[in-house]
């Protein structure tokens, strides 16, 4: 497992809202774009990829107490999403990787600390 802050940092994501939860331990990522799968699926242990952008993400991370959502392919928030994120204590962060990449990269950092 990896926190929050490890991640952030090892993946040299772009922090687009606070680190509400810096020591809270992610298990594994999950990527999904499909709101109501991911509001099924996702477990408060995981970090999310997802390229969607609007206040229905943040929403769906509060109900499943996610602690970190990755907006890869560069996406950002509108200004409402980020007041709304920050309400909710959402962290979301970006980068430019798509979310394939974006997964395999935390796939190696969480291998390498299993090591």
């Amino acid at each position: 497992m990896r926190t929050v802050s490890e991640i952030i940092e090892a993946m040299n994501l772009n922090v687009l809202t606070e680190v509400y939860r810096p020591d809270a331990e992610v298990k594994k990522g999950y990527a999904g774009d499909m709101l109501s799968h991911v509001m099924a699926h996702l477990e408060s242990s995981e970090c999310w990829f997802t390229i969607l952008n609007s206040i229905n993400v943040i929403a769906v991370a509060s109900l499943n107490e996610c602690p970190l959502v990755i907006l890869t392919e560069g996406v950002v928030l509108q200004d409402p999403v980020v007041e709304k994120a920050k309400d909710e204590e959402i962290c979301v962060c970006n980068t430019d990787m798509d979310t394939y990449t974006a997964c395999a990269v935390l796939n190696g950092i969480m291998e390498t600390m299993e090591a």
